[in-house]
């Protein structure tokens, strides 16, 4: 399994400024008060990613376009292992 950290999409389909702005600072946050480093599985820094690509995968679908490569990646990472809410 790939431990790596999952990569910060450059795509922005579907976000507003706010919600990236909130993002940074929230993904800031993590970074500096954050817990220690984790499995990618259980890092909350690595959700937020994952949710940010998520997020950019279903704009993508709702437009009709395709997502790109990085997309497409980071949301097989870390997708088999959600908890249904």
């Amino acid at each position: 399994m790939d431990e790596s950290p999952l990569p910060i999409i450059t795509d922005t389909t579907g976000l507003g400024v706010g919600y990236r702005v909130l993002w940074r600072l929230k993904y800031l946050g993590l970074s500096i008060f954050g817990p220690a480093e984790r499995r990618v599985d259980s890092s909350p820094r690595e959700r937020i990613k994952w949710d940010r690509a998520m997020k950019v995968k279903a704009a993508h679908e709702a437009a009709g376009t395709q997502p790109d490569e990085q997309t497409l990646y980071t949301v097989s990472r870390l997708e088999p292992r959600r908890r249904p809410q």
